[in-house]
């Protein structure tokens, strides 16, 4: 099935220059590593036939681990990591495989009775098409309350596979991305 599409978000970056190496943990220039769990994010960008999508462009973004977005209109008080930017643009290769290095975004209020579960936005652009959506995360118990996520029809279809977790700072995940047509 096609990956299902979500919101582009209200802090899609305006002001910083993406990593283009997929590694979110460091940002250049500066010393030191963002806080947080450290998260591998690999997978595929396919069609619907299962073919690879063979340089998609995928731009990422998501809050910090505290959660909080690098955006001048996220009002969160949550505090900023000064190693950490949150935006990266990528291709996907040959077998339409991409892989990220980040940190686990935290949770965020997004009023009085709803926080959003942790996410990291994705958008693909493909040979015929461009898809936005939303990877979450598996085993949180703010998933089953996430509006967005449970908006869709197939929600297990937004959420990683665990493919290795460490000791606790550290963990693998798989994603692929299925559009339409590719």
């Amino acid at each position: 099935m096609r990956t299902p599409h979500q919101i582009l978000g209200p802090f899609f970056p305006v002001s910083s220059r993406p990593a283009t190496q997929g590694d979110l943990t460091i940002v250049e220039g500066v010393e030191g590593r963002a806080k947080g769990e450290i998260v591998e994010v690999s997978g595929r960008v396919l069609d619907l036939r299962r073919e690879p999508v063979r340089g998609a462009k995928l731009t990422i973004w998501q809050a910090n681990t505290f959660g909080r977005y690098v955006h001048p209109n996220d009002s969160n008080p949550a505090p900023l990591d000064p190693n950490f930017e949150g935006f990266a643009t990528i291709r996907s290769g040959s077998d339409g495989a991409y892989r990220i290095k980040t940190v686990k975004p935290g949770p965020y209020p997004v009023g009085p009775d709803w926080m959003r579960a942790p996410h990291i936005h994705f958008e693909v652009e493909g040979q015929f098409e461009r898809l936005v959506t939303q990877m979450y995360f598996p085993g949180e118990p703010l998933n089953a309350s996430d509006r967005l996520l449970m908006s869709v029809p197939e929600p297990d279809l937004l959420i990683a596979k665990p493919l290795w977790q460490g000791n606790g700072h550290h963990r693998m995940l798989e994603f692929d991305i299925v559009l339409a047509r590719g």
